[in-house]
């Protein structure tokens, strides 16, 4: 098991397709109120970028690995025996299981203050929005609506595994890890920057440039 880090460097739209009385989309939070990022979002982010980076060798004339190799590690090629040999758990704030158990225990002594839209406010900001008239200038009635982005700066940690992961599998992993730098909604202006990194050499690409490029 590998640690994937992704930090936010910008505000992020991670919704949770629910809202509120006061918030048209909120974030996806536990029971506490806690942000975190799923597993299924992180898998289909780091497919995404897998996908970019080999399309771009294809163009570039590399052969590091190829679009079908990418399909195979995230177990999306048709016609094959579903496999799914990769492993992904959710990311969550750093050292989440104690921020958890302090904040069970003041929620059942101050259930009043300590309240999961609280501690949701902690690590989030609302953003508000409307649609202009192009001819007024002035707002449209009835569309403005609001939703909730994560604060720039966090950091969610998670874990990641390939069972009986291949050299070109290694590749393909730290390219899309290395290349990721959006997640969630609203990215073409500017939510939801990142870097994202896996806290172990064997996935530098400094280090394995050499074998990677020269293929």
């Amino acid at each position: 098991m590998y640690t994937l880090t992704i930090k936010l460097l910008s505000p992020t739209m991670l919704m949770s397709g629910q809202g509120d009385v006061n918030t048209d989309s909120t974030i996806v939070h536990d029971r506490y109120g806690i942000p975190f990022i799923p597993a299924k979002r992180v898998r289909g982010v780091l497919y995404e970028s897998a996908l970019e980076v080999a399309e771009m060798m294809k163009a570039a004339g590399m052969g590091a690995f190829t679009i079908d190799d990418v399909k195979g590690l995230f177990n999306r090629l048709e016609g094959v025996e579903d496999n799914p040999r990769m492993s992904i758990s959710n990311l969550n704030i750093a050292d989440y299981d104690v921020v958890a158990t302090e904040l069970a225990a003041l929620e059942a002594q101050y259930p009043a203050v300590f309240t999961k839209e609280r501690v949701l406010e902690e690590y989030t900001s609302m953003r508000y929005y409307t649609s202009i008239d192009k001819e007024t200038g002035s707002t449209v009635e009835g569309t403005l609506h609001n939703s909730r982005a994560l604060n720039r700066g966090l950091t969610f940690i998670g874990k990641i595994d390939v069972v009986d992961m291949t050299d070109t599998e290694g590749f393909i992993l730290s390219c899309a890890v290395r290349n990721l730098t959006g997640i969630g909604g609203k990215r073409n202006r500017g939510f939801g920057q990142v870097e994202c990194t896996i806290d172990d050499k064997a996935f530098d690409l400094e280090i394995l440039g050499g074998k990677l490029w020269n293929k």
